[in-house]
């Protein structure tokens, strides 16, 4: 019977749809119970009739889970996710008209294609919010960006992350093919909306798992944006519509509404001035964007005529329609305020197209470029709040786009591929023969030409590889090195024997969210003595002790699982006395003895200001408790051990006034720690594989700038410190075994219900 309700259990759960009910999830767990039992006391006479009542009892229980929907309750329906909104001016006749297709009983696919920031996506977004409002017969609505060369493992992994299908059970597919099954029988069985942004070429739906719209009498729907004509006509779109430029009216609505009536009205010549402006962008909605943002604000006549000026005599003269576009969209990035903001900027470009950059990764990188220190006096936290200050005006200039944040609450922006375009057109030269950057997107695919420009190029970014060696030719100008790789690829090989021909790298940057494999990494880096910022994800066999010769450096990130890494670092780190932030993450499963080695040294540094680290032994917790200096550093804070007790935990929590990301992990025991100012800037809390833990706090918590808490295999952590006093409103996820919190207890039932949208079970 265990065996026959198991299956049928797993079955539904397969589907990504369903789960478990609590009242089966607690008999699955009675019969394993009682099998335990069995097999321990099966020589026990006197405990053998209460065994069998138990055995009958559980029986008919079992009995009455004769169908699979009183195993498994059906999940409840994800509705379309809200996406910012844009203005919308001239698409309310198109909106229409593409609604009226959605409805249509007889269409499936529609396509929406023009050219580059015309306002596809503005029309796509303002569809998908649409369906999120309105009462129609659908229960799903996806939102895919695809991009220039679509990679379908990835569209697949959004696909099925939008579904539901969890971890666990996308991870036991075996291949490509088991999981086009799985989203291809999930999504079977549902009346669905997908929406594709941004593709380029032909895209056969069902090899991402997506079934045709046809196949169910078109009561599902895609609807994709392209610049090609020709892909709606290969994606057999039955409808198509074309995303034209707005009319002379409109053009004017959408420029005035950015440059703000404020500074229309500041001079009476402005709005003449305004009008001319508006023209030159020839109805471009991205470009009215981009440029009345870059006017508003501005009340001297003579700077609008200047901005007249400049896009009468150079826009729509070339006959390449990019370059035009690009003159027109220039004028926003000529207005940024400073060097340092259009630094900043360019530097954006290094990363792939509609890739969503972290904020703090994108300011660390800046940091290390020198765009923000002009003031070689200024701290740490004054440049990243220069860094904050810059990503605000670049967005308010609409130069980049704000980003929902992720499960993990990581701040992002992201590029618009057009402006990308004209920020690469940019540091090209233009339309002269000049180049800055080398953005290669295929590292396998580098020709001889490429390797040519490394000889003159002063920034180099590498995305996704699988095996490379840096080629032995000199590169005077080069300041920066970035890789990336594709977040589903697999490990990759990389070779620095000739790093040496680097000699004026400021920044080296080996990250992604996927381990590196580093061969090793050549005595002859130490020779890299300009090197201010270094950032290494991966498996090192070697990092040599000549590092301490980088006297230079500023910022370094280590992400490894090397046993031996601590005793490079301690060997290095006294020599870095310009070093100001470290983080130092080592996944090794081994206890490190030489860690209270390593913080008294990093103690002696005259200028950190930042320290990222994860604490493995009781010796090291017990240095950090002793230190004000590295409380008063720490940012992030990782522990755990399988065999480390430690009793002071809240004297430490207490200490770190700028910790803003605590883990907890592998603890056989933690006690519960006590204070009532504990986690005030805390915005981050993970607690994972704490067994002994019942409660975190006495009494509730304020947690004033808590937006993630994540709990994992902690079964014994049954109340949490929240109640109407915590601030909740900041509180944007709570991640968790859905059964932990199923089991949770509340002094107020209504809290529970207040916070359940906020939880997401895992």
């Amino acid at each position: 019977m265990k065996q026959d309700l198991k299956a049928r259990v797993d079955e539904a759960e397969d589907t990504g749809e369903m789960r478990r009910t609590q009242e089966m999830d607690r008999w699955m767990h009675q019969v394993e119970s009682l099998q335990q039992n069995c097999k321990s006391s099966y020589k026990l006479g006197k405990r053998v009739s209460k065994i069998l009542n138990n055995v009958d009892e559980l029986a008919t229980k079992g009995q009455r889970f004769s169908m699979v929907g009183e195993v498994a309750h059906k999940l409840p329906t994800r509705l379309a996710i809200d996406m910012p909104p844009d203005e919308t001016v001239g698409l309310d006749l198109m909106f229409t008209k593409v609604w009226d297709s959605i409805e249509a009983e007889n269409v499936g696919v529609i396509g929406l294609y023009g050219m580059g920031g015309v306002g596809k996506t503005t029309l796509l977004k303002k569809i998908n919010n649409e369906l999120g409002k309105r009462m129609l017969d659908f229960n799903l609505v996806m939102w895919i960006v695809v991009s220039k060369e679509p990679n379908l493992d990835s569209i697949m992994e959004n696909i099925r992350k939008q579904i539901g299908i969890e971890d666990n059970i996308w991870n036991r597919c075996s291949n490509h093919d088991e999981k086009v099954g799985k989203i291809y029988y999930s999504l079977k069985q549902q009346k669905f909306v997908l929406l594709l942004d941004d593709i380029w070429e032909s895209l056969e739906l069902k090899m991402v798992g997506v079934p045709h719209p046809k196949d169910n009498n078109f009561q599902s729907k895609v609807l994709f944006t392209t610049q090609s004509k020709d892909v709606c006509a290969k994606m057999q779109a039955q409808s198509t519509f074309q995303v034209e430029i707005l009319t002379e009216k409109e053009s004017l609505e959408l420029f005035f509404m950015k440059v703000g009536e404020e500074t229309l009205k500041s001079h009476p010549d402005i709005p003449k001035l305004a009008q001319e402006m508006a023209a030159e962008c020839k109805g471009l909605p991205l470009a009215l964007i981009v440029v009345g943002s870059a006017m508003a604000g501005v009340k001297s006549v003579e700077a609008w005529e200047y901005s007249r000026n400049n896009l009468t005599s150079s826009s729509w003269t070339s006959p390449n329609l990019e370059t035009k576009v690009f003159s027109i969209l220039k004028i926003s990035f000529d207005k940024l305020s400073d060097e340092a903001h259009r630094n900043c900027f360019l530097y954006c470009a290094l990363y792939p197209e509609d890739y969503e950059i972290g904020v703090r990764d994108l300011i660390d990188k800046w940091i290390g470029e020198g765009f923000l220190s002009q003031d070689t006096g200024k701290s740490m936290r004054d440049m990243c709040l220069h860094g904050e200050s810059v990503i605000q005006n670049l967005k308010l200039s609409c130069l980049l786009e704000s980003v929902e944040d992720d499960l993990f609450l990581c701040r992002k922006v992201k590029m618009h591929d057009v402006i990308r375009d004209m920020a690469l057109w940019i540091v090209r030269g233009q339309d002269k023969p000049k180049r800055k950057i080398l953005v290669q997107e295929d590292a396998s695919r580098v020709s001889p030409n490429d390797i040519e420009m490394w000889k003159t190029v002063e920034r180099i970014s590498i995305i996704d590889y699988d095996e490379l060696h840096l080629p032995a030719v000199a590169c005077p100008n080069l300041t920066t090195i970035t890789f990336a790789m594709n977040e589903l690829g697999g490990p990759k090989t990389l070779d620095w024997s000739n790093i040496q021909y680097m000699t004026r790298l400021k920044v080296f940057d080996v990250s992604s969210s996927h381990p590196q494999k580093i061969i090793k990494l050549p005595a002859k880096f130490g020779d890299l003595v300009h090197l201010e910022y270094l950032s290494l994800m991966g498996d090192m066999s070697m990092i040599p002790t000549e590092l301490k010769k980088l006297r230079n450096l500023k910022h370094i990130a280590l992400y490894n699982r090397s046993d031996d890494v601590v005793g490079i670092l301690l060997e290095v780190v006294s020599n870095l006395e310009e070093l100001r932030v470290l983080r130092f993450i080592n996944t090794s499963a081994k206890k490190n003895k030489e860690e209270r080695k390593l913080l008294e040294q990093l103690e002696f540094l005259p200028k950190l200001e930042e320290l990222s680290i994860e604490i493995t032994s009781k010796d090291g917790l017990e240095k950090l408790n002793d230190s004000t200096k590295l409380q008063s550093c720490v940012n992030a804070l990782v522990i755990g051990h399988h065999e480390m007790e430690f009793t002071n935990m809240a004297l430490i929590l207490a200490s770190m006034s700028k910790m803003k990301q605590l883990e907890e992990t592998f603890f056989n025991r933690l006690f519960c720690v006590d204070g009532d100012n504990l986690f005030s800037s805390l915005v981050e809390l993970h607690l994972i594989w704490l067994s002994q833990l019942e409660i975190i706090h006495k009494a509730a918590l304020s947690f004033p700038s808590l937006r993630l808490l994540r709990v994992s295999h902690c079964s014994n952590l049954k109340k949490l410190p929240l109640d109407y006093n915590s601030s909740m409103d900041k509180l944007r996820h709570i991640e968790g075994d859905q059964r932990w919190w199923d089991n949770l207890e509340w002094e107020d039932p209504e809290i529970k219900n207040k916070l359940q949208a906020k939880f997401k079970g895992v």
